[in-house]
């Protein structure tokens, strides 16, 4: 998309934005199916202190229970939802915006630095951004699936009354962390898609 992007009128760019961002939605309400009973999974040895086979197979039998395998389904919807929608939009925002002006910069197409350094500081912005939105919403799910949570709304109040009431430091708790994991992982993660998407066109 980012390629062509001198050629769009202001209308057409904010409307591939907006299918970036649907589709980034869309993608990351699908993955919630599936990603939340694997991580009740992993909280379940992490924080409970259970085996994998046992894990695994609490979550297998509570398949078909709202309460079993789906717990804290709700807030992975919140966590994977309008933020991953956040993340892909954010990455070809900066990327458009990062290209427009090293060509405008260095009147060339091109630079093989850049088709490194563009990706990679473009990713990094996106998950930074992403994980602004998201990241009360991982705390809570994390909370609700080691049964220490009640419900979306309680798990939030009692993260802020944990924190003094302070709002931003109680739902924001281990950020950072979050960070120090993502900003690389979404980086790397973007910079080998252009690379391969460019190696097959």
């Amino acid at each position: 998309w980012s390629d062509s992007s001198d050629e769009l009128s202001e209308g057409s760019k904010n409307n591939v934005l907006l299918g970036v961002f649907v589709g980034g939605c869309t993608g990351g309400v699908l993955q919630s199916f599936v990603m939340s009973p694997v991580e009740l999974i992993k909280v379940s040895q992490q924080v409970v202190g259970k085996s994998v086979t046992s894990a695994t197979a609490s979550v297998a039998r509570g398949l078909f229970s709202p309460t079993g395998a789906w717990r804290g389904l709700g807030a992975t919807l919140l966590r994977d939802g309008i933020p991953h929608g956040v993340w892909f939009v954010s990455y070809e925002s900066a990327k458009t915006k990062m290209t427009t002006f090293r060509e405008n910069s260095h009147g060339e197409k091109s630079l093989t630095q850049d088709e490194i350094a563009i990706p990679m500081l473009s990713g990094a912005l996106a998950a930074t951004v992403a994980w602004l939105v998201g990241y009360p919403f991982d705390l809570i799910k994390t909370r609700i699936q080691a049964g220490s949570g009640n419900g979306i709304v309680g798990t939030a109040r009692d993260l802020v009354n944990e924190s003094g009431g302070q709002v931003i430091r109680g739902l924001y708790k281990g950020f950072t962390l979050k960070l120090y994991r993502s900003i690389p992982a979404s980086a790397i993660g973007f910079l080998a898609y252009e690379t391969a998407a460019k190696a097959l066109t």
